[in-house]
C-alpha cells in the first residue's frame, strides 16, 4: 500500500485519532455525569480496579489526554522534518506494526468482555484502561519509529557531508 510510504499521511491519521481521544478524555475527565458513573461502591474485591476508579475520579484522563497531545506533536514535528517518503523496507516495518496493532486491538475485545462480565459495574474502568493501554503503546511505537527514521536520515546526511 502506498499509504505507508507517505510519512505525513500516516502521521495525519495518527494525529486525528490522538486528537479525538485526547479531546474526549480532557472533556469528560471532570464531567459531572462521568463522575457519577464512577461513583459506585467497590463491588469487586480487586484493589487494582478500585484504585483505578479512584484515579479516574481524580482526573487522570485529562493528564493522559495532554500527554497524548504532546507525544502526537512530537510525532508530527519529526514527520514534517523527515521530508522524505519511506522506502519499501520502512513501509514494510510500518505495515507490520499496524497489523500487529490491529490484531492486538481485536484480541483486547474478548479480554474486555471477560473483565466486564466479571463485574459489570467496572465496564467504564475496563474500557478506559484498555483504550489507554492500547493507544499509548501505538503512540510510543510510532514516536520511536519516526525518531528512528529521522535520526537515520540525519545520520546518512551527516555521513554524506564527511565523505565528499
Amino acid at each position: 500500500m502506498r499509504f505507508f510510504k507517505h510519512p505525513l499521511l500516516h502521521t495525519a491519521v495518527i494525529a486525528l485519532i490522538s486528537v479525538f481521544y485526547s479531546a474526549m478524555f480532557i472533556l469528560i475527565a471532570e464531567h459531572v455525569e462521568f463522575q457519577r458513573l464512577l461513583n459506585h461502591s467497590a463491588t469487586l474485591s480487586s484493589r487494582f480496579f478500585n484504585n483505578w476508579t479512584a484515579r479516574l475520579r481524580e482526573g487522570i484522563l485529562a493528564d493522559v489526554g495532554v500527554i497524548w497531545l504532546v507525544l502526537t506533536a512530537v510525532i508530527v514535528l519529526f514527520a514534517i522534518l523527515h521530508r522524505r517518503r519511506y522506502d519499501e523496507y520502512q513501509a514494510g516495518i510500518l505495515r507490520a506494526g499496524f497489523t500487529v496493532t490491529g490484531v492486538v486491538m481485536v484480541l483486547l475485545f474478548p479480554l474486555a468482555l471477560l473483565l466486564i462480565l466479571s463485574d459489570r459495574n467496572y465496564a467504564i474502568e475496563v474500557m478506559t484502561m484498555l483504550v489507554i493501554a492500547h493507544w499509548s503503546v501505538v503512540l510510543a511505537a510510532d514516536a520511536g519509529y519516526v525518531l528512528y527514521c529521522f535520526c537515520g536520515q540525519f545520520g546518512r546526511a551527516r555521513r554524506n557531508t564527511h565523505t565528499g
